[in-house]
């Protein structure tokens, strides 16, 4: 199985090389006159005149401090992206600054604009939570579209939806080689989505929701997640799915890792199901529901939702509250369960069934539910076919 690798020895050497010599090799410019002087203001004018279709290039390693919101917005740090632009960080890190400066979340897409980011950091938007707006690190609204690459979204917090990113419905997102981590939001910490969104060799970690979704949160549209990992994120609250929250829409997660996740409520430590999920190559473990009665360690598929995994694997995620809390691999309130060639053991629960509980038959195709305690299906084995204890 194939994961996420961000840095290597020769390519961190690279990089040393590189910012001695400069990238013809001889020295360095210190001013690098054809890049965006280091000032949140030099920035906001490069973007409000670039022209459709400019690269904008920031000073290597530089921080961009935003101090207030751009005259004429009441939440939005930079001007709003309304064409094709994209922005070349070098390293650079845009921030809003401090906690005394306004609440404004960073980069806003508008419809028509096509947003590209690459090799930067976008820290520390916050949204007025009497505003009650999506996105406090960036928000592509209908008709947008964002690109990232190898882009860090760190920090950011907003009462609403999408802490680092908020994907709307109608808007799309391309999200690779890049790290979204310690973001704050009601759902869908690091990022929410009702649009399209493709991640690749990506990583989610250690962002929180204070309802669902501390990771993702998917309200509706479709997704891809490829090579990536999804781990270390909570929620809480009336919680629902600590690493992945799919309330509607397609999902497909191939070559993932969903691992280490926590919901303090009840409902899917891991993987909170209302849509159409599918899980290839996939890992999901280490997932824990620990509120009373919790369902689903791993995974809760609703009576709605529809749940294929092929070539996976789901193993020591717990539903560990107290009560009758079941299901610390997987737990099927009545949805739709194929297991193909994949593999549900060392899960645990209070209450039996510790492997897979379900309230309807599962489809299994040489798969395998093993070494979970109390029980690997029981009181129901005869709906998970092949499934002993």
């Amino acid at each position: 199985m194939r994961y996420i690798r961000f840095f290597s020895a020769a390519a961190a050497a690279a990089a040393i090389v590189t910012g001695l010599t400069g990238l013809t090799g001889g020295p360095a410019s210190a001013a690098e006159p054809d890049r965006i002087a280091c000032s949140g203001t030099a920035l906001a004018i490069a973007i409000n005149t670039a022209q459709n279709g400019d690269t904008l290039e920031l000073r290597r390693d530089c921080t961009y401090h935003l101090t207030t919101p751009y005259p004429g917005s009441d939440s939005d740090g930079l001007p709003a992206i309304g064409k094709n632009l994209t922005i070349r960080g070098n390293g650079a890190t845009i921030v809003r600054d401090g906690l005394n400066t306004a609440p404004f979340r960073i980069f806003d897409v508008n419809s028509g604009g096509n947003l590209r980011l690459e090799n930067l950091t976008v820290r520390g938007g916050y949204l007025d939570p009497s505003i009650g707006e999506d996105g406090a690190g960036i928000r592509v609204n209908a008709g947008g579209a964002l690109s990232l690459v190898k882009v860090d979204v760190l920090d950011n917090t907003t009462a609403q939806n999408g802490g680092g990113v908020a994907v709307e419905a109608n808007a799309s997102a391309t999200i690779k080689s890049s790290y979204v981590a310690f973001n704050n939001a009601n759902n869908g910490g690091g990022l929410y989505t009702a649009g399209a969104v493709t991640i690749e060799n990506s990583e989610f970690a250690r962002n929180h929701a204070r309802t669902s979704g501390g990771g993702i949160y998917q309200a509706g549209g479709t997704s891809f997640v490829g090579a990536s990992v999804i781990r270390r994120n909570t929620s809480a609250g009336n919680a629902r799915g600590g690493g992945i929250n799919i309330a509607g829409g397609t999902m497909e997660i191939c070559e993932t890792k969903i691992a280490n996740n926590t919901d303090t409520g009840n409902r899917g430590g891991g993987i909170y199901n209302n849509g159409n999920l599918r899980l290839v190559r996939s890992e999901v473990s280490g997932n824990v529901v620990g509120g009373a009665n919790g369902l689903g360690g791993g995974i809760y598929n609703t009576s709605s939702g529809v749940l294929t995994l092929k070539g996976s694997e789901v193993f020591r995620n717990s539903a560990n509250g107290p009560g009758t809390s079941v299901g610390g691999g997987i737990y099927n309130a009545g949805g739709s369960v194929t297991l193909d060639h994949s593999t549900v053991r060392n899960n645990a629960s209070t209450a039996a069934p510790g492997g897979v509980f379900t309230s309807n038959a599962v489809l299994v195709t040489d798969s395998k539910v093993v070494h979970n305690i109390p029980t690997n299906c029981t009181p129901s084995p005869g709906l998970v076919p092949g499934c002993t204890d």
